[in-house]
């Protein structure tokens, strides 16, 4: 790809991606690009990349144990797997061939439009399935997994305490924890 005068490497890109350019062609010209312009766009893609809307549109297709197709950074392929564990910015799969653990982003989920739907989700909790005392988890808002013991019981909600914190959550959004 000729790059046009004055263009950045940015751009070129940006252009290369609305116009249906090769990706080989991008990558010529970005061999040519001083360190610095390339270090600002890798920046700006992982500003991208990490982007909550972005996470959560991925997200939001996904749940533990569905099989799904990812983009293995270390092995610079395509592998099969299982999700097993959700963080804010990454999800844990157990790939196949070898059977191993992966941390990877979101962005590397290959998403499949012709996908069954997701399973029916369980029938929400509600204020007579809880004690005091009991052990339970939940999801926060930074859609990390949260563990702790209730300490009270409103109408609504439960207080629940764990790693020096209390939160007021919903009956609906916490699971019991089996400790075996």
């Amino acid at each position: 790809m000729i790059q046009p005068l004055g263009m950045s490497p940015e751009q070129a890109a940006k252009l290369a991606v609305h116009t249906g350019m090769d990706l080989h062609d991008v990558m010529s010209s970005l061999q040519q690009a001083p360190d610095l312009d390339l270090l600002r766009l890798r920046t700006a893609i992982d500003h991208l990349l990490q982007s909550p809307s972005r996470i959560l549109a991925v997200r939001q297709h996904l749940h533990v144990g569905q099989e799904v197709h990812f983009w293995n950074l270390r092995d610079n392929r395509t592998q099969h797997g299982r999700i097993t564990k959700f963080k804010s910015d990454q999800l844990l799969i157990l790939a196949e061939n070898p059977a191993q653990y992966w941390w990877v982003p979101y962005a590397a989920i290959q998403l499949d439009p012709s996908q069954a739907p997701l399973p029916e989700p369980p029938k929400p909790l509600g204020r007579s399935d809880f004690a005091l005392g009991d052990t339970v988890s939940f999801e926060g808002r930074d859609l990390i997994q949260r563990l702790g013991s209730i300490v009270r019981m409103n109408q609504k909600t439960a207080t629940v305490s764990g790693d020096g914190h209390e939160w007021r959550v919903s009956f609906a959004l916490l699971r019991h924890v089996v400790d075996l």
